[in-house]
């Protein structure tokens, strides 16, 4: 093989060199742009913004607790809904309804009759009411099916007098002691129970007429008197004392 002339040898070195110092000083171009790029974008980074510049830091979007004087001028609110108002239409139907149902639980059906049909009357536009009102409206009118006689002699009244005080209805049970009266004016046991029910509603002095005419009818209705838990409120009343237990004065005061 024939042998290169050193010309030849001398002009391939410098290409190769060349070429590799090419290759080498590109390599770093490119390594110093990248640093260059790195450099930028951490200086970027620490510098302030240009939209934020000149201002303030952002106030929380948190609201202020308003004051008390400010909780009482806004609604109440519950979640998302406002609480509605009052409607005075169905404040004064359930003040009716529940006058009428008092009526009917102390058995004055005639007076709860009256007031059911009042209320359905005059408030047909709330119809939760009017439909207990029609239930309890039916029921009245069965127990007044039901109910007996009106009484007509004076022991039917007598009896249903002491029956009504026995309820606590003493206006009643003195309405038909009244007419029991009207029958026979000198009916010891009717004067009696007229003076306990006179007691039981505070009427005193007629109480203690009624006794002692009742007494003087029939003396054996003073024994009956002293152990009466219907004039506990007369027993420290001396002219109570000397009517009931005349052994313990010398003479009657009343």
């Amino acid at each position: 093989m024939p042998k290169q002339s050193p010309t030849k040898r001398a002009s391939k070195s410098r290409t190769k060199r060349s070429s590799s110092g090419s290759a080498k000083k590109l390599q770093r171009k490119q390594t110093d742009k990248r640093s260059r790029r790195s450099k930028a974008v951490v200086a970027k980074a620490k510098q302030p913004s240009k939209r934020g510049a000149g201002k303030t830091a952002p106030v929380s979007r948190q609201k202020a607790k308003p004051s008390l004087s400010t909780k009482a001028r806004q609604p109440v609110v519950i979640g998302r809904a406002k609480i509605a108002k009052v409607n005075p239409i169905r404040t004064a139907s359930i003040k009716h309804y529940e006058t009428a149902v008092k009526l009917l639980y102390s058995h004055q059906y005639d007076k709860a009759k009256i007031a059911f049909e009042k209320i359905i009357a005059t408030f047909s536009d709330d119809k939760e009411v009017l439909e207990r009102t029609r239930l309890h409206l039916r029921l009245c009118e069965q127990k007044i099916a039901r109910k007996p006689p009106a009484p007509r002699t004076l022991d039917e009244h007598y009896n249903l007098a002491v029956a009504l005080m026995n309820e606590g209805r003493y206006d009643e049970s003195q309405d038909h002691l009244q007419r029991a009266l009207k029958s026979n004016p000198r009916c010891d046991y009717v004067l009696y129970a007229l003076a306990a029910n006179n007691c039981r509603q505070g009427d005193l002095e007629s109480a203690l007429g009624n006794l002692q005419s009742a007494i003087s009818l029939k003396p054996e209705n003073r024994f009956l008197a002293q152990r009466d838990s219907d004039f506990e409120v007369l027993k420290q009343d001396s002219r109570f004392v000397s009517l009931v237990f005349p052994e313990r004065t010398p003479a009657s005061t009343y």
